[in-house]
């Protein structure tokens, strides 16, 4: 462990002395910088994951919606359908393009 060290070479006054308060003060910057690195990557995991698991299994009512809104253009085709059948009109009422035929 101390082998690559040896081939460093040494200054001349010696190593300088570091205050232990800096030293003390520089350890709980790096604590505290990977515990906020680790907190941020921790909740970045537990946000896809749950963005992940609302995606795979919704939950019941959501699942509701979800079939109701894919059976929807059905409903929509029954709707249209129904608009292009003529409805039975009373012998006083005209057709909706009367005025259509009065010119011609």
């Amino acid at each position: 462990m101390h082998a690559p060290l040896a081939f460093f070479p040494r200054p001349e006054g010696g190593t300088v002395k570091v205050p232990r308060e800096w030293v003390e003060a520089s350890d709980w910057f790096v604590l505290f910088t990977l515990g906020t690195l680790l907190f941020l990557l921790g909740a970045f995991a537990m946000w896809a994951w749950l963005i992940w698991r609302r995606t795979t299994k919704p939950e019941p009512h959501v699942k509701l919606l979800m079939e109701l809104e894919e059976e929807e253009p059905a409903g929509e085709a029954r709707t249209s359908e129904a608009a292009e059948k003529p409805e039975t009109q009373a012998p006083w009422e005209q057709s909706a393009d009367w005025w259509k035929k009065a010119d011609h």
